[in-house]
């Protein structure tokens, strides 16, 4: 889908390609202007990590004649990302240039608003944020012991939003639980991802759980993000876990045109 052309932004940002170069030190030259396939970018804090994400995407527009509706990039938090966006508007000299630069959860709340009836989540989901996570933990703490009290349902979330991160289901958490506590988590796991199901509701977890669901079990989906995203920019990649970095892998898996700096540290 083609978005509509934008008014250019003021300022004196050239969307001119040697000008985009002409910021950079060698290194930084060199990454931005990397072909097509896979790139690993290691440099420690200042040394202008970010400035090669967002310069290699408006080099891909200026010089490759990349569309930006086929660029995606990605980072941690609103802010960053806002400010990444900020950046490239002022190097193309143009106010909403296309493609797509947010959070990874804001990327999967769009790939499941539309796809996510594939794995049987509906399009007016619900998120739940800590305060509903832990609400309805407590009840169900509540209906399996008796007791909601205490500190109690935040070590457990705690626990089972581990186990989402490292990709591990109830099921293979119960079957390496010997402790009534570990036990009991999960069992609270199980319950209280049938509870999410039922109400059609995720939490940040589940987003990038069920988006790589989504795209493991129907491979037509994932192809058809992949060749809209020909390529993908992840900031910040020292930061990735296991179930971010294999939502990235599926994403790219098709052209593996994937650009990701990161923290020698």
């Amino acid at each position: 889908m083609t978005p509509p052309e934008q008014p250019r932004a003021p300022g004196p940002a050239s969307s001119d390609a040697e000008a985009l170069l002409e910021q950079l030190n060698p290194q930084q030259r060199d990454a931005v202007t990397h072909g097509d396939g896979p790139l690993l970018v290691l440099a420690g804090a200042g040394s202008g990590k970010t400035r090669v994400i967002t310069h290699r995407l408006a080099w891909l527009t200026t010089a490759r004649g990349v569309h930006p509706a086929s660029i995606v990039a990605v980072t941690f938090t609103n802010k960053a990302a806002g400010e990444m966006r900020e950046r490239v508007e002022r190097l193309l000299g143009v106010v909403r240039p296309g493609g797509w630069i947010g959070t990874f959860h804001a990327l999967c709340v769009r790939i499941l608003r539309r796809d996510g009836s594939r794995i049987g989540l509906q399009s007016g989901f619900n998120i739940y944020d800590s305060a509903d996570q832990l609400a309805l933990l407590k009840r169900i703490l509540k209906e399996e012991t008796g007791d909601a009290a205490g500190g109690t349902p935040r070590a457990f979330l705690s626990r089972i939003s581990r186990a989402k991160n490292n990709l591990e289901s109830a099921e293979q958490l119960a079957r390496r639980a010997f402790t009534p506590d570990q036990q009991l988590t999960a069992r609270l796991y199980e319950l209280y991802d049938a509870a999410l199901r039922q109400a059609n509701a995720v939490d940040f977890d589940d987003l990038l759980l069920r988006t790589l669901e989504l795209l493991r079990e129907h491979p037509d989906v994932g192809l058809r993000y992949a060749e809209h995203c020909r390529h993908l920019l992840v900031d910040e990649y020292q930061d990735t876990n296991r179930l971010q970095g294999d939502v990235v892998d599926l994403l790219a898996l098709d052209h593996r045109n994937l650009c990701v700096v990161g923290d020698d540290a």
